[in-house]
């Protein structure tokens, strides 16, 4: 078994990515549904305007994985977050298993370990 199914639901590999603000870039991860329930995922990101994701939505099957296609586009160096918000469903559209939550007050957060971007700067100027 590669993951453990008590400690998590949804993994994300790699669970970080690094651009240089100059040039932007791409990275690619991959999303695995560790539970045995259908997921629905909904991607949110802290600003639009510079990054893309793809997809913003979709739904797993247990065991199941997707790709996950971060874009960012050259810009103002700064601290910027996506978030992967998931839920089970039995729904068959990811979008309709997110209707009912308006508000961000309504979603639980359970939040990775994070890093400040400017001491990783620091260390590898060459980004």
């Amino acid at each position: 078994m590669l993951y453990d199914s008590e400690d998590h639901s949804l993994f994300l590999t790699p669970r970080v990515c690094y651009f240089s603000a100059a040039k932007g870039g791409a990275s690619r991860h991959m999303m695995v549904n560790g539970s045995s329930q259908r997921m629905a995922i909904k991607i949110k990101c802290s600003n639009n305007e510079i990054f893309r994701v793809s997809p913003v939505y979709c739904l797993l099957e247990p065991g199941g994985s997707q790709r996950l296609q971060i874009v960012r586009d050259p810009g103002e160096a700064k601290i910027d977050k996506i978030v992967l918000l998931y839920r089970y469903t039995t729904l068959s559209n990811p979008r309709d298993a997110f209707k009912d939550l308006e508000k961000d007050e309504d979603i639980d957060l359970t939040l990775a370990p994070t890093t400040n971007l400017k001491s990783i700067l620091k260390a590898y100027p060459q980004c």
